[in-house]
């Protein structure tokens, strides 16, 4: 075959290949000869002939054995199944036939009927890449690969062998991760893997304690996850094992690593994943860690100190020059002091508190080349004693009247040195020997003084203890202060805190005060002040002892020997606030169609800011409409004009620079103003009455012109020739055509029948239907009807007479032609107010006879008709009153009566009087 190939020109094929598996490494060795130095590989899973490796790999021979060798790294464990491997040889032209198949068996053969998992117990990095195969025995079923809880896919490698790969695997738990096969009917079996870390050991550190033998200690890294015995962490200590070593929570120790300080250290950390090399190295005076103290004590302890002594384990301490830290704690205060000297074991502690307790803690460390502080002490208790109480803060504080009051501020625990018994104020003034003093119990802050108005008071007050009074602070008050007389200022808050500032004063010797206290306040108020050296002239008072939207009254005042003197004074606010309670008393008050609003305003506590305007609003029905923003405080009123009758809403709110109130509300109904109605209808009646009178004056004064225009006087008739002549018949001679028909009637109704005038109105209107000869030249008809004319009104007569016309306008009608008769407007007549009567009709015969009887007592003239007529008949008797028959006449003259020779009245009228000035 070698012959054929080199005939062929092709390489000879490799010779003697062998395979050397390595199972835990999971490597594949294989070796082989040939002269060739690149050669094609093929790896098969020998059941199934699935290619595992097709690969051209370049492999020199070894110069003393002439093999070929080369190791393949097997991504499964190599007992999975069986493989099949072979070679050939290539060069640049052409290949060389294959070797023989080399088969390495697996546990999958026939032989075994047991059920395998591959690999067992094996420890990986976390994040790793695994495979597991799971060898199922004869006459079971797969089912599935669990990897913890997780259910893998699996890739059937043989009959009996599949096969899961887990990529970038998790850290395990304390027992590791269980790998497990399933059948269809049962676990069949399993496995376990930890995935942990290796080493992560770092900072080597090694010290001494007693000054000769070496404590090494190193920072312990993260938990490898690797919990069986096998697979710890070991430690080798400059080549030493070393098995006695103590962890805390975050480094490893050990307590004795070399009895000789050796300066260089070499720590090496070593697992079944990896291994860490750490190193050190020190002079001993460079790292001396000092022991804690023992023993501590006090030795004498006093008001104001105390005496610390200890003392040391180890002897070489006392020559070792060293720094002590002595930290002392106290009601939550702590403050630190060094002390130093060569083996130092005792200290004074200066500076404490009387009647305090104290806690001691200490710890000491080399002062030569510093390493660290040493083991700190235990604590120990120190209680100092009594001593009298520091001075008081006092100051006075009076109100307007003769009264005031001194007060003081409590002192602290430090100040007080002891619990206080109580205090003793004495009172002097120049009027009195000596002093007066009163004690009073702990708890007071103040005393009551009475003010002279003859001269200053001075008060002392000391606080008192078991160990002795304190030194007695003076407050002088003044015989009389009118504060009223000097103006307050506004103060605005800044911050929440008042910023102040004065003039210095020249008298200021002993410095200032600076006192505030809520406005307004009564009894006995919370005064709080700080008294200030005489440089300083601002001052701050800080938000801390103030209370937002409270006023407050801030006042200055300079001390000096005498009385304080007080410089300035300020009303403010530390921050302003929206007021708390709306405007009270708010309301209306109608006046025509404007309403006055009035209100009172807000209590000063309820302020809670300076007032700065109010705001008057319309309320709608989803919101409030502005009407005006008075931005003056003092004006508490507001007057809304030309409103219409109907119902309103106003809300008025007080505003300060925080903001406005809730607001107060009022309502009110306009309705019509009764006044002005009168006003309205008396106005114009009383301008009428003033025009009339007027007018009334005036015509008054023209009565003269307005009598001639609008009431002329109507001049009497003026009868030609002489009509005096004595009464006599009228002989008239009767005309052809006489329209005056005469009727004879059978009977005489005296109460009915009587002469009297329609007026021409109602004559056209009751014979519009009669035909009137327009072309005639006959005179004009006055027509009359029988009818007795009695005393009554010109109206009743008409009414009576409207019913008898109707029926005697064919029979019993006269019609009498008269020119031009004007005929007089009332019921009397021209001539003292007789009527004109006609002629009656004698009923004895045809004979016509005129006779004037009248029977009124009071008519004495008037027309007469001419000859005479004698009343014979019976009826005639009855006919007091009547005027005489009908008669015919047609004349063109006038029948005027006689009149008496005086003119005829007008009637008498108040206007006719008015206008002709008679009363």
């Amino acid at each position: 075959q070698a012959l054929l190939s080199l005939c062929l020109g092709e390489p000879p094929v490799p010779r003697g290949l062998t395979s050397n598996p390595d199972l835990p490494a999971q490597t594949l060795s294989l070796r082989w000869q040939s002269d060739s130095s690149l050669f094609d590989l093929e790896i098969f899973h020998t059941e199934l002939m699935n290619v595992v490796l097709n690969e051209t790999v370049a492999v020199k021979a070894d110069p003393v054995t002439g093999l070929h060798s080369w190791t393949w790294h097997s991504p499964l464990p190599l007992e999975c199944t069986s493989l099949s491997v072979h070679i050939r040889a290539r060069n640049q032209l052409s290949v060389s036939q294959w070797s023989p198949l080399q088969t390495i068996p697996g546990s999958d053969i026939p032989v075994k009927s047991e059920s395998y998992m591959f690999p067992q117990d094996k420890m990986v990095p976390v994040g790793s890449n695994m495979s597991f195969c799971c060898i199922v025995k004869e006459k079971e079923d797969f089912k599935e690969i669990m990897y913890g809880r997780q259910e893998m896919n699996a890739t059937r490698l043989s009959r009996r062998t599949y096969a899961i790969t887990v990529t970038n695997q998790p850290a395990s738990g304390n027992t590791g991760t269980n790998v497990i096969c399933f059948s269809q009917r049962l676990t069949l079996t399993g496995a376990v893997v930890f995935v942990g870390y290796p080493p992560g050991d770092e900072g080597l550190v090694c010290e001494t304690r007693d000054l000769a033998s070496a404590e090494c200690s190193w920072k312990k890294g993260r938990d490898t996850r690797l919990r069986m015995k096998r697979s710890r962490t070991k430690y080798t200590l400059n080549g030493r094992q070393e098995t006695h070593y103590t962890r805390t929570t975050d480094r490893t120790h050990c307590p004795i690593c070399s009895k000789v300080w050796e300066e260089n250290w070499t720590l090496v950390a070593r697992n079944p994943l990896g291994t860490v090399q750490l190193t050190d190295s020190a002079q001993l005076t460079d790292r001396v860690h000092l022991l804690a103290p023992a023993n501590v004590t006090v030795v004498e302890v006093k008001a104001w100190s105390a005496t610390l002594q200890w003392s040391w384990s180890v002897a070489a301490y006392k020559k070792l020059e060293m720094v002590c830290q002595l930290r002392l704690f106290t009601h939550e205060l702590s403050s630190t002091r060094n002390y130093g000297g060569p083996g130092l074991s005792s200290v004074v502690l200066e500076g404490l508190w009387p009647d305090s307790d104290y806690t001691v803690t200490l710890r000491c460390g080399s002062k030569h080349s510093f390493w660290k502080w040493g083991d700190e002490s235990g604590p120990y208790r120190i209680h100092t004693k009594m001593d009298r109480p520091d001075a008081l803060d006092v100051w006075m504080w009076m109100d307007s009247s003769n009264t005031g009051c001194v007060f003081w501020k409590p002192l602290s625990v430090r100040k007080s040195h002891g619990a206080l018994d109580g205090y003793e104020v004495s009172q002097s003034s120049a009027e009195e020997d000596g002093w007066t003093t009163v004690s009073l119990p702990p708890g007071n802050f103040s005393y009551p003084i009475i003010l002279n108005n003859s001269s200053d008071i001075t008060v002392a007050v000391a606080a008192r203890n078991p160990a002795g009074l304190s030194q007695p602070s003076t407050v002088t008050t003044p015989a009389y202060r009118a504060d009223s007389q000097l103006s307050v200022s506004e103060l605005l808050g800044t911050n929440g805190s008042f910023v102040l500032s004065w003039e210095p004063n020249v008298n200021a010797s002993s410095g200032y005060v600076v006192e505030w206290f809520p406005t307004g306040c009564s009894g006995l108020c919370p005064v709080d002040w700080k008294k200030l050296p005489e440089s300083d002239s601002s001052f701050t008072v800080n938000s801390d002892s103030l209370v937002a939207g409270v006023r407050y009254t801030v006042s200055v005042y300079s001390l000096s020997t005498g009385a304080p003197l007080l410089l300035q004074r300020w009303q403010g606010y530390s921050q302003e606030m929206i007021p708390s309670q709306s405007v009270s008393e708010l309301s209306p008050n109608q006046t025509g169609s404007d309403v006055l609003l009035s209100w009172r305003a807000t209590d000063m506590k309820q302020q809670r800011g300076f007032i700065r305007g109010y705001t008057i609003y319309l309320a709608n029905a989803a919101h409030l409409d502005l009407i005006a923003n008075i931005t003056d405080p003092e004006v508490q009123s507001y007057r809304v004009k030309g409103l219409s009758l109907s119902s309103y809403k106003f809300v008025v709110k007080a505003y300060t620079s925080a903001g406005e109130d809730a607001g107060a509300t009022v309502a009110i109904k306009m309705e019509m103003d009764t006044d002005m109605l009168f006003v309205g209808i008396l106005v114009p009646l009383g301008i009428m009455f003033c025009c009339l009178i007027l007018i009334s004056i005036c015509c008054y004064k023209k009565r003269e012109w307005v009598k001639k225009a609008f009431y002329p006087e109507i001049p009497g008739p003026k009868v030609p020739g002489d009509w005096s002549s004595p009464q006599g018949p009228l002989d008239v001679k009767p005309s052809p055509h006489s329209l005056v028909h005469i009727v004879e009637s059978p009977e005489w109704d005296f109460t009915k029948e009587g002469l009297f005038p329609v007026p021409e109105e109602e004559e056209e209107s009751e014979n519009d239907n009669i035909e009137v000869d327009t072309d005639s030249d006959e005179p004009a008809l006055l027509r009359y009807y029988n009818q007795v004319v009695g005393d009554g009104s010109h109206s009743n007569q008409v009414s009576d007479s409207s019913g008898s016309s109707t029926a005697s306008v064919g029979s019993t009608q006269t019609e009498i032609t008269y020119a031009g008769i004007q005929s007089p407007t009332s019921s009397q007549g021209v001539c003292g107010g007789g009527s004109y009567r006609p002629q009656m009709q004698s009923v004895a015969g045809p004979k016509i006879e005129f006779e004037a009887d009248f029977q009124d007592d009071g008519l004495n003239t008037g027309y007469k008709p001419q000859g005479s007529w004698q009343l014979d008949s019976p009826e005639a008797e009855n006919l007091s009153g009547s005027l005489g028959s009908p008669t015919s006449v047609t004349s063109s003259q006038f029948l005027i009566p006689e009149c008496s020779e005086e003119k005829p009245q007008p009637p008498n009228t108040w206007f006719h009087n008015l206008l002709s000035g008679k009363s």
